[in-house]
């Protein structure tokens, strides 16, 4: 983030460059598991604003899926231990701390999420286990969020699909990536 310039950004609503600038910060809990236990941090989110549209937008980093507490690398560790049958429901659900509802609403999630990316046919032959192992091994997680937003419009693994804006200057929601309209590596 302290490379981010929102001067050279293009808005995700009104398509205007170099309207944008900082709005403001606001703190956000977020839900991690780190040397085995839960763990509650705060994070420092960032907020620009478009003068063109006056639409102002949360600078989200790949760690946070919209709307949820839990942080995206705690649920894929909790589906990881499952997929690799190291814990059983029951013991998994004890060891994070979560219910059996909220686990299997991240299980349902994941499945649908994983056969959207991939298609049926792809879907069936890479085991869920597989997939995971690759998704958190890959170089870059980013490329794969940016890709899977602009490919279906919302986060991996969000619990709710955003709604289709009628017109960009009405929308109260919108979510969509900001990339760097320069390079600055």
């Amino acid at each position: 983030m302290e490379h981010f310039q929102p001067e050279l950004e293009t808005c995700p609503i009104c398509g205007s460059t170099g309207n944008c600038h900082i709005h403001d910060y606001y703190g956000r809990s977020i839900i991690d598991f780190k040397a085995g236990t839960q763990v509650k941090s705060e994070l420092c989110i960032l907020r620009v604003f478009c003068e063109s549209c006056r639409h102002a937008h949360a600078i989200l980093p790949d760690i946070i899926i919209p709307y949820s507490s839990y942080s995206l690398f705690f649920i894929l560790r909790v589906l990881g231990e499952y997929f690799a049958r190291l814990y059983t429901i029951e013991q998994l659900c004890e060891r994070f701390d979560i219910s059996r509802n909220q686990f299997f609403k991240w299980l349902a999630l994941w499945k649908s999420h994983k056969r959207e990316w991939l298609g049926l046919l792809s879907d069936a032959e890479i085991s869920d286990f597989s997939f995971l192992k690759n998704l958190t091994a890959s170089e870059s997680y980013s490329s794969f969020s940016m890709g899977f937003i602009r490919l279906m419009s919302h986060s991996f693994l969000q619990s709710h699909k955003n709604p289709i804006l009628a017109t960009p200057k009405n929308a109260r929601y919108h979510q969509t990536i900001f990339t760097p309209d320069i390079s600055i590596f």
